[in-house]
């Protein structure tokens, strides 16, 4: 008679199902014998021994807690903007002690090319994160009654453990949670550019990535300093944050200086990685700012510049557009992600020049430019926007070199005087409050924190108001009295 499944199989399960309680635990001990652990595993990386590991392991908790301060739990090129909430972290938790709830498994690379720590995680970031905060009792168990009666293996009765932290669990508890074992896929000894098509195409093939997401999978020195300036830095250091891309009260929706643009697709890394490829090379004036462009130049940076990146020009162009943007209002409502990029692209070539910009000047006529050049009377009958405003629509050669040149030349129609100067010399009250928040309370002469807004704070011209500068709130700055009247 023959067997629905395989006859060995059919074997072992049955000599499995009437072993004795010897023969189990000599099993047991045999299997645990033979099995890897997470420290032998970093070890032997670490010693450079010729091994053949295998594609699955399976590690406890309490190995990923021995192990932590060498694993990169929530590398950045992984990371979507998603960040896990209290309620997602406590639901997950409760899946340790809930039997009918499988946990899926996570991704680890092991070997040469990672850029922190010995190990990454590649694929259960959040998974990851929350575990090592629940043993750190940074996040607690939820107060469902799914947990009021939870059975351990070995013991007779169960445990309450409704709204409990780490510490709070009974010993038998903690016992059976660390030892619960996480299955693993191993990645071993890949290039940053594999480990971020592996990424893309098979640990988040279910998901819809943004093509950012994709391209930061390919992990180098640039990608990182981008991901670390145009999101986390803004979002992790919001309140002291200098950055364009900061936001408002930690919500990726809002920017505090690009009110057109957001965060949560990804929008912002991607405008700072095409300013860095523009001003970077000319090849953009030859191929283009396509998607494809982009993509390329994130493989070139993961494959050449992998723990290199010369961040100081890119620097330089963001710390004169933060004082554009900070000190003309309109420039807010104004630029989109890709008008910003073209003023940052088109001041670093004054930069490079050794031409002298005054920021708010520059911005003021990059503004009128734009204005100018979107004038619903330049439409041509049947289009539905000007030469320009088509041109911005798209990112090829032509298109980009187009829109640029267009704003060059009707910048240079627009002349300072053309902008009304205030014949006031005092700013008011409420213009100095308004910069007195807007620079986050720092005196720009001496660069130390004001005290609170009152009599002590004065209204400084940023353009001197001798030289015929005006008095207008996009050139007021908000210092101590004592370094106004010093100055």
């Amino acid at each position: 008679m023959s067997l629905p499944f395989d006859q060995d199989s059919n074997i072992s399960s049955i000599i499995t199902l009437n072993e004795t309680h010897e023969e189990k635990m000599c099993r047991k001990k045999q299997k645990r014998a033979t099995k890897i652990t997470l420290k032998k595993l970093i070890s032997k990386f670490q010693s450079g021994e010729d091994f053949t590991p295998d594609k699955r392991l399976s590690f406890t908790v309490a190995e990923f807690w021995n192990q932590k301060t060498v694993i990169e739990l929530s590398p950045k090129q992984y990371q979507r903007y998603f960040r896990a909430d209290t309620d997602w972290q406590e639901q997950f938790m409760k899946s340790f002690f809930v039997s009918d709830i499988i946990i899926p498994e996570i991704a680890l690379r092991f070997g040469t090319g990672i850029p922190v720590g010995l190990v990454e995680t590649m694929d259960g970031c959040q998974r990851m994160s929350t575990l090592i905060s629940f043993r750190e009792n940074l996040v607690r168990l939820p107060d469902d009654d799914e947990l009021e009666f939870v059975k351990v293996e070995g013991e007779d009765y169960t445990f309450d453990l409704r709204g409990k932290t780490y510490t709070e669990l009974p010993s038998a508890v903690k016992d059976s949670f660390d030892k619960y074992e996480l299955t693993s896929q191993v990645y071993y000894n890949l290039t940053p550019e594999r480990a971020g098509i592996i990424f893309v195409e098979v640990l988040n093939n279910q998901n819809k990535l943004e093509a950012q997401e994709k391209r930061q999978a390919i992990s180098s020195a640039m990608s990182r300093w981008v991901q670390q300036t145009a999101r986390f830095d803004p979002i992790e250091s919001n309140t002291s944050c200098k950055s364009v891309f900061q936001v408002i009260d930690g919500k990726p929706s809002t920017l505090k200086w690009l009110s057109k643009a957001e965060h949560t697709k990804l929008g912002a890394d991607q405008c700072l990685a095409e300013i860095i490829y523009m001003i970077s090379s000319d090849t953009w004036k030859s191929q283009g700012v396509t998607g494809n462009q982009i993509n390329k130049f994130y493989k070139i940076q993961a494959k050449n510049f992998q723990n290199e990146f010369n961040s100081k020009l890119i620097e330089k162009v963001l710390i004169f557009v933060n004082q554009s943007m900070r000190q003309v209002p309109k420039a807010k409502d104004t630029l989109s992600f890709k008008q910003f990029r073209n003023y940052c692209v088109m001041y670093s070539e004054m930069f490079k020049a050794k031409v002298s910009v005054d920021p708010i000047n520059f911005m003021i006529c990059y503004l009128e430019a734009i204005k100018n050049l979107s004038d619903k009377k330049l439409c041509a009958e049947g289009l539905s926007g000007t030469p320009y405003q088509l041109r911005m629509r798209g990112n090829g050669k032509e298109d980009t070199i187009s829109a640029i040149d267009m704003l060059w030349k009707e910048m240079s129609k627009v002349t300072y005087e053309s902008i009304q100067l205030d014949e006031t010399r005092e700013f008011t009250r409420e213009e100095v409050k308004a910069s007195y928040w807007d620079q986050d309370q720092i005196c720009p002469i001496c660069e130390t924190e004001m005290p609170e807004f009152g009599p002590e704070i004065h209204g400084d011209h940023v353009l001197l108001y001798k030289d015929g500068n005006p008095t207008t709130p996009d050139n007021c700055d908000a210092v101590h009295a004592s370094c106004n009247l010093r100055k």
